[in-house]
C-alpha cells in the first residue's frame, strides 16, 4: 500500500519508463454528489500498486503521470474512473483507451464487463464479492486489496491483445474516437441554467410552472455541488417537480405536496421563495412550452426507420447494432433535428467515427422528416 508521498513520487517516476500502464479506482458515492475516491490501483507491467488517496498529501508525481502523453493509460470500463479523475485532479489520463472499447470493436458485447474478459482470455473467474465494499474504510482488509489488484493485473495483458485484434479489425481510428468521446461526455458538465429540461415530465408543465421549474432545478443543482450532496438528497425530482405544478404559497401546502420534513425544514422557506419569483415574471419572461420527443409526430416512425438503417450498417460493417447507436443517441439526433433541445454539439450519430459510417445516410432518411 502506497501511504507517502515519497512512495508515490517512487511508483510515478518508475511508471514512466514504461509505454503503457493500467489504471482503475475504487470510490464510493452514496448520499454525496462528487464521487468520494478510496483507492487508486496501478500496474505498469512489473510493479502493482495499491495508493491510498487518504494518506497522500503531494499529488504532483501522479498528475505528471496522468499527462505524460508517452504513456498510454488503460482503463476498463472507465467512464465513472474519468469523471473521479477530474473531480479529484482537475485532469483527465492522456492519453487513455477504454479496453471495454476495444472488446466492442472486436466482436464482443457492447458492456463486456472485466470478469467475462478476464476469463474469455485467462479462464480464470475473478472473485467480484468485493465490489460493493466500503473502499473509505481503514485498514483495507487483504481481501479487498487482492480484489484490487486483480483489476490492473490483468488489465493490462489483456489490454495488449485487445489493441491487436482491434488493429486488425481495422476500427483503431474509431476505438480512440469513442475513447475521446467518452472523455468529452465527462467534461461536459451540465449548465445549473439548463438542469431543468433534465427533470422528468418537465414537458407536461406549462410556461409558468417550467420557470418556477428552472429556478428550482438551478438552485438545487447549484446546492448539491456546493454541500456535496446527491441532488435527491436536496430535494427529490419528484418532489421538485410537484412545487413547480402546484406553485404552493405556504409550508403547509409543501407538506400537502408530499415533500418531506427534512426538505420544508432545511428548504421551504427558498422554495416558496423562488416559488414567489415565478409568480411576478411577466409572460415575456416565461420559456417556450417543451415539446416530448416520444409525442412528436411520426417519431415512432422515424425511430424504427433508424433502427432498421443501423441494423443494416450493422450488418455491412460487423458492429453491433448497439455500438453504433443507442436509444440516447438515436433520440439526441432527433432533438437535435426537430430542434427541441439547445445542443452545441452535433449529435454523435452524425458526427466523429459514426458519421464516417453511417452519417451521410442518416441525413438522407431525416430529410423526410
Amino acid at each position: 500500500m502506497i501511504i507517502t508521498d515519497e512512495a508515490l513520487a517512487n511508483v510515478c517516476e518508475a511508471a514512466r519508463h514504461f509505454p503503457a500502464i493500467a489504471l482503475d479506482t475504487e470510490f464510493v458515492r452514496t448520499r454525496t454528489y462528487y464521487p468520494q475516491l478510496g483507492l487508486i490501483q496501478l500496474y505498469d507491467g512489473e510493479t502493482i500498486s495499491l495508493i491510498d488517496p487518504l494518506a497522500i498529501s503531494d499529488w504532483s508525481p501522479f498528475k505528471m503521470l496522468l499527462q505524460d502523453t508517452a504513456v498510454i493509460k488503460f482503463l476498463h470500463a472507465g467512464s465513472e474512473d474519468l469523471e473521479v479523475f477530474l473531480n479529484a485532479f482537475g485532469m483527465q489520463p492522456n492519453p487513455f483507451i477504454d479496453t471495454q472499447i476495444l472488446a466492442a470493436f472486436s466482436g464482443r458485447a457492447l458492456s463486456c464487463g472485466f470478469a467475462t474478459i478476464v476469463e474469455s482470455f485467462t479462464g480464470i473467474a475473478l472473485d467480484k464479492s468485493e465490489s460493493r465494499t466500503d473502499w473509505l474504510a481503514r485498514p483495507l482488509t487483504e481481501r479487498q486489496c487482492e480484489y484490487a489488484a486483480a483489476d490492473v493485473l490483468y488489465l493490462l495483458p489483456i489490454a495488449h491483445k485487445l489493441m491487436e485484434e482491434t488493429q486488425a479489425a481495422g476500427w483503431m481510428d474509431a476505438a480512440l474516437d469513442e475513447c475521446n468521446l467518452m472523455a468529452a461526455r465527462r467534461q461536459d458538465v451540465l449548465d445549473p441554467e439548463e438542469a431543468w429540461r433534465e427533470v422528468s415530465n418537465a414537458w407536461q408543465l406549462k410556461p409558468r410552472q417550467l420557470a418556477c421549474l428552472k429556478k428550482l432545478a438551478s438552485w438545487r443543482l447549484r446546492k448539491a455541488r456546493e454541500r456535496d450532496m446527491a441532488v435527491n438528497f436536496v430535494v427529490r425530482e419528484e418532489h421538485l417537480w410537484q412545487v413547480a405544478r402546484y406553485m404552493p404559497g405556504s409550508l403547509g401546502e409543501l407538506d400537502h405536496l408530499g415533500l418531506n420534513g427534512s426538505e420544508i425544514r432545511f428548504h421551504g422557506k427558498a422554495l416558496l421563495a423562488m416559488v414567489a419569483e415565478a409568480q411576478t415574471l411577466s409572460d415575456d419572461e416565461l420559456p417556450e412550452p417543451l415539446s416530448n420527443l416520444v409525442d412528436m409526430p411520426g417519431y415512432r416512425r422515424v425511430f424504427k426507420a433508424i433502427k432498421a438503417l443501423v441494423q443494416q450498417v450493422s450488418e455491412t460493417c460487423g458492429l453491433s447494432a448497439e455500438l453504433l447507436a443507442s436509444r440516447r443517441q438515436i433520440n439526441q439526433l432527433l432533438n437535435w433535428h426537430w430542434q427541441l433541445k439547445p445542443q452545441a454539439m452535433q449529435p454523435e450519430l452524425i458526427s466523429g467515427w459514426r458519421g464516417r459510417v453511417m452519417g451521410e445516410a442518416l441525413k438522407t432518411l431525416l430529410a423526410d422528416y
